[in-house]
């Protein structure tokens, strides 16, 4: 089985990220084969309100995160999609959520 959890994750910052990466864990603890496929870019710098949206601590080791998406590109959506069905995924998750209200 194969899982593709679509969202932020390392090395953007915060609980949306923080919970995709729990999950994915959780999937890979399980034995289920997980990624997550994650942003290039989340926040044009203009809307994001703090320094930085970057963690500058090291990401999850076992993970595997593949940033693909822009928020403000929807050709980058479409890249994503091609990505995420060559990898013949048994299931996507994605949480109804906008990128610029997370």
């Amino acid at each position: 089985m194969k899982n593709i959890i679509v969202g932020p994750g390392h090395p953007l910052r915060g609980g949306i990220a923080n919970f995709n990466e729990s999950l994915c864990e959780s999937f890979i603890k399980e034995g289920i084969d997980s990624e997550i496929v994650s942003f290039t870019l989340q926040y044009p710098s203009i809307f994001f309100p703090g320094k930085t949206q970057l963690d500058s601590g090291q990401g999850p080791e076992k993970l595997k995160i593949t940033p693909l998406i822009n928020s403000v590109n929807p050709l980058s959506w479409i890249k994503a999609a091609a990505y995420i069905k060559r990898q013949n995924p048994d299931y996507v998750i994605v949480r109804f959520w906008m990128p610029f209200m997370a």
